[in-house]
């Protein structure tokens, strides 16, 4: 389990070229840190997180896309520049906040853990304001390198729904990349099954990154469906279920949603970083071994296990609580090593039916 699914660093210096190869890597920016995940966990269930990007070298506006901007650009006036962060944002912020269906942070400031100070970060904005009252109605931030920049925040006034104003900054990002020669366009990720995210897929063709092959590749549902690395946990761990009940030997796939801890205690990279896994018993020293399968590698692992004696350093009671009844494994795992690997079922089903009936 050399690659890590879950990482965060905070870096004390990032030139534009050390961005963009975070970016290449399907990182991207959280508060004052730069991380990465490939699963997220949305209403108590898995989901793939896939990273995306815009190729901007043969990239040109779609003819809805120009129609809306021209629209836009009737009404209002657009800016760009070195990030603000003040009073009047601030005051957008929380009317956009206000409207927002889900969790944000409390300020702009606290969202990007910017409070005037030097930032690692080289942030620019988009600001839009009404063009008869000079009102700011739209703001958007995006880190930008030597050939990439990232969208990072977009707020809007909810009254001007009508304007697609969040979709409209990202584009005038966009066009901002195109006029200053920046090469890759990062919007961030988008969940399959999950389609909050899915506005992104209209900014134009995207690329996805593939954890298989570390390779940009062209989007396609398929494509996702086939390789998004919750996807593939599910599918091949079912398979397990299904071989060892044939066996006679009952056991469930469960869902595992201690599985960023990665991201929580960054002195200990042991833990176990699948949300999904199938708990097959204890060892006689009363430690869990669970089956899990490798998204990257394609590979079964039968993992030895240790538990956390206090998840609540890491999580919250409250949290926690939300898993004691269902199909969970709540308890916090760390890895004590992988006792048998194999790619397919029929490798790795005699070897677990065996130890399971004491043969």
């Amino acid at each position: 389990m050399s690659f890590n699914y879950a990482e965060k660093n905070t870096p004390f210096v990032l030139s534009p070229q050390s961005l963009d190869e975070y970016l290449a890597k399907g990182w991207y920016r959280m508060g004052a840190s730069i991380f990465t995940t490939h699963f997220l966990f949305f209403n108590q269930q898995p989901y793939s997180a896939v990273w995306i990007r815009l190729d901007l070298q043969d990239f040109a506006f779609s003819k809805s896309q120009r129609k809306l901007m021209r629209r836009n650009a009737q009404t209002f006036t657009v800016a760009s520049g070195p990030r603000q962060i003040d009073a009047e944002r601030e005051n957008l912020y929380h009317r956009y906040a206000e409207d927002f269906d889900g969790r944000l942070s409390n300020s702009i400031s606290d969202s990007l853990e910017d409070y005037g100070e030097d930032s690692v970060f080289n942030t620019l904005e988009i600001s839009v304001r009404d063009t008869v009252s000079k009102q700011l109605v739209a703001n958007s931030y995006f880190d930008v390198g030597d050939t990439s920049a990232a969208s990072i925040l977009g707020i809007y006034d909810p009254l001007l729904k009508s304007f697609s104003l969040g979709y409209y900054t990202m584009l005038l990002e966009i066009q901002w990349c195109l006029d200053n020669g920046l090469r890759y366009y990062y919007p961030g990720y988008v969940v399959p099954g999950y389609g909050r995210f899915d506005y992104k897929l209209r900014l134009g063709k995207s690329q996805y990154y593939n954890i298989q092959t570390d390779k940009w590749l062209p989007f396609a549902n398929e494509a996702v469906d086939a390789f998004g690395p919750a996807e593939v946990q599910r599918k091949h761990l079912l398979a397990m279920v299904e071989g060892l009940a044939t066996n006679g030997i009952h056991r469930e796939l469960l869902v595992y949603p201690l599985f960023e801890a990665d991201l929580h205690d960054v002195w200990n990279k042991d833990y176990l970083p699948y949300p999904y896994l199938v708990y097959l018993g204890n060892e006689p020293e009363g430690h869990p071994v669970v089956l899990v399968y490798d998204p990257k590698e394609m590979m079964y692992m039968v993992v030895a296990c240790a538990h956390l004696i206090q998840p609540q350093m890491l999580f919250n009671t409250s949290y926690l609580k939300l898993f004691e009844q269902g199909n969970f494994y709540a308890r916090l795992l760390t890895n004590r090593g992988v006792l048998y690997q194999g790619r397919t079922v029929e490798e790795v089903l005699p070897v677990i039916t065996r130890g399971l009936q004491g043969r």
